[in-house]
């Protein structure tokens, strides 16, 4: 039997869908390469915006069609999406035949063979009577790993931004088993992985719930200098949770990553209150001043939003100037989007659509301006690379990613994938730089 994964949204959902992968892998199915042929497509879901849940809907449409030709195929929902509309997915698309929690994924393998067996529809969504599920677990089967893997730390969110879907999707922060993440980075490294992110809605939290008074420093002290391991990556962190222990860190351990994304999402004090985030513009800065001062070389990245219900021009304003202050290397740009169920979709004060829009081509031209400029000021450094294989266009050129997580295209040969090189960087653009093999 064969299986599709098509998932949406942020790399917590990406590392989700290749647990799936792998527990149907054990339970002995394949992967195949598109939804034609597929026994069974899964759709791991995102709900942080409105967007991604009409994409989800229009692709059950397209499944539909599918379905009347292949009435055997088993559709599956997953992921936040599913957690927030449960039964009205299938009251919309009634083929659907399972609807999956986001922390029910361990049982899919299980669900698809009751629903083969006869059983019509599923709904299984998540309850805090069943925390355990969150904590995750090794990957499994015998397969190579990646050269870059995702590793899952801890699951769910209590900060409760007041735009935010995500603690009412993904529930409460529940970390994984330090011992548990250690074994499994040592299994993808001896699989091949030279490189792990670790991932949470906010990896800084790790530890908290757990006995020991553990720090997600402690995780990296624990990591770093697994054997064959060469870089680790985090994300995402919350500004207010950037410890002096979590600097040091950074700034001392040879294979953590000079890269934060650290998600700023307004530029005014009374937004950021009123999106509940517990810190200020001023805050802000001192943290990444912080940050600058200790790790050499820093890259930092941002999520920043536009359109807040409230925000004034004179608001917006004032964010452009303090980003442009800041000077971020990239950032994830989008304007806001009202959340059922969320405080700020309740509020009158809503900001018109098309106002919306316009400050985010803003926002966007801006940053755009500011990362090119940031990118030219390294030309001429010589960077560690680690080669992922042929660029996507550009015959015998290779792609890969320096420390800051910016991706590099230079000339060179196949057998120098999954390898360090270092790389003299001679052209820089927006989404990273050209560069030629430095001659030692």
């Amino acid at each position: 039997m064969k299986y599709y994964i098509i998932t949406y949204g942020c790399q917590m959902n990406e590392a989700d869908s290749g647990l799936m992968g792998d527990l149907l892998s054990a339970a002995g199915w394949e992967a195949c390469a598109g939804v034609e042929g597929a026994d069974l497509i899964v759709l791991n879901t995102c709900s942080v915006r409105e967007k991604p849940e009409q994409k989800v809907y229009s692709r059950l449409g397209e499944l539909a069609k599918l379905r009347e030709a292949s009435p055997g195929v088993v559709i599956a929902v997953a992921g936040c999406m599913a957690q927030r509309e449960g039964e009205e997915i299938r009251r919309r698309a009634p083929y659907v035949n399972l609807v999956l929690g986001t922390r029910q994924f361990h049982h899919l393998p299980e669900l698809v063979g009751r629903i083969r067996a006869g059983e019509r529809g599923i709904v299984q969504l998540d309850s805090e009577e069943d925390p355990s599920a969150a904590r995750g677990r090794p990957r499994l089967g015998q397969r190579t790993a990646a050269l870059r893997e995702f590793v899952p730390i801890i699951r769910g969110c209590t900060n409760f931004c007041s735009y935010c879907i995500v603690p009412y999707v993904r529930g409460r922060e529940v970390s994984r088993p330090l011992r548990d993440i250690v074994c499994e980075v040592r299994e993808l490294a001896d699989r091949g992985a030279r490189e792990v992110t670790l991932l949470g809605q906010n990896v800084l939290a790790y530890g908290r719930d757990l006995a020991g008074g553990l720090s997600f420093a402690d995780l990296l002290r624990e990591l770093d200098g697994t054997e064959e391991l060469w870089r680790i990556r985090f994300t995402t962190s919350h500004p207010r949770d950037v410890t002096d222990e979590l600097v040091e860190a950074m700034a001392g351990l040879p294979t953590v990553c000079e890269h934060i994304h650290l998600p700023l999402q307004a530029g005014a004090d009374r937004l950021l209150e009123e999106m509940n985030r517990g810190y200020t513009t001023r805050d802000y800065v001192d943290t990444v001043a912080r940050l600058r001062a200790a790790v050499g070389d820093l890259a930092i990245t941002t999520d920043m939003m536009v359109g807040f219900p409230g925000e004034t021009e004179e608001e917006f304003e004032e964010g452009l100037g303090l980003y442009e202050r800041i000077g971020f290397d990239a950032a994830f740009m989008f304007a806001y989007s009202p959340r059922p169920g969320t405080a700020a979709a309740a509020r009158e004060d809503q900001v018109p659509r098309r106002t919306r829009s316009a400050r985010l081509q803003r926002l966007i031209a801006l940053q755009n301006g500011l990362s090119v400029a940031r990118n030219e000021a390294e030309v001429g450094r010589e960077v560690e690379v680690l080669v992922e294989g042929p660029a996507e266009r550009g015959e015998g050129l290779l792609a890969g990613r320096a420390r800051s997580n910016k991706l590099v295209i230079f000339p060179g040969g196949a057998e120098l994938a999954g390898s360090l090189v270092s790389v003299k960087l001679t052209e820089a653009h927006l989404w990273g730089f050209h560069g030629e093999i430095a001659v030692s």
